[in-house]
């Protein structure tokens, strides 16, 4: 509890000076790595601890991916903050997810940054190897003409959303997990203009680990 309430302070020091340069936030949720409890559908086939490390390559990639970019980065651990992982000088804060379902933990979070002063949000998760940062430069590049950016995944759901404005009630009522939530996404949107990246394929079972070699190496070390 003192390191996250330091790292909030710290937070709130230098925020107002950054929103000056830049409206722009990064959102990254992330499981913590626990044994058991990450990519647990891998699990059922490589079991527990090859999943876990590959879910720890995952999580460096995507740090190492958007440790450059020059926007403000919020990383939302699912349970606690860690410290000495990936993620340390990569982003600009780290926070706990709010919320007893994914749309809530969401929620939370957009709504905090645009409470905060930020103009274009883009949320991103760990699930993807082939993440650019070049997909998370277009997708803000879409904002400033748009209200919204989806980046679809294979399975139906989606793997980057970006908002210009608060939209409440893209967060509810979704069967979180699901082939139909890219779907109802797009329904609420109705007549608001949206842009779509690229498809990408999330890593959650072994055939996805077959489409990336590289990841899939891992496996042998």
């Amino acid at each position: 509890m003192v390191v996250q309430l330091a790292q909030e302070v710290a937070a709130k020091e230098v925020l107002p000076r950054f929103l000056n340069m830049n409206k722009r936030l990064l959102l990254v949720f992330t499981k913590n790595p626990q044994l058991g409890k990450v990519k647990t559908r891998l699990a059922k086939t490589i079991g527990d601890e090859k999943a876990l490390l590959i879910f720890q390559k995952l999580i460096e990639k995507t740090a190492q991916t958007i440790g450059p970019m020059s926007v403000h980065k919020n990383l939302y651990y699912s349970e606690f903050i860690e410290n000495g992982d990936p993620w340390d000088g990569q982003v600009s804060q780290k926070k706990i997810q709010s919320g007893d379902s994914l749309g809530k933990r969401m929620s939370h979070a957009f709504q905090d940054g645009f409470e905060l002063g930020f103009e274009q949000i883009v949320i991103v998760g760990t699930d993807l190897w082939d993440l650019e940062s070049s997909d998370i430069d277009q997708a803000f590049k879409a904002l400033e003409t748009n209200t919204a950016v989806l980046g679809p995944a294979t399975d139906g759901g989606y793997y980057l959303l970006g908002l210009s404005q608060w939209i409440p009630e893209i967060f509810k009522n979704k069967n979180w997990g699901t082939a139909s939530v890219l779907k109802d996404t797009m329904d609420d949107f109705k007549e608001k203009k949206v842009v779509l990246l690229k498809p990408k394929n999330d890593v959650d079972y072994y055939e996805d680990l077959r489409t990336f070699p590289e990841l899939l190496n891992h496996l042998d070390q």
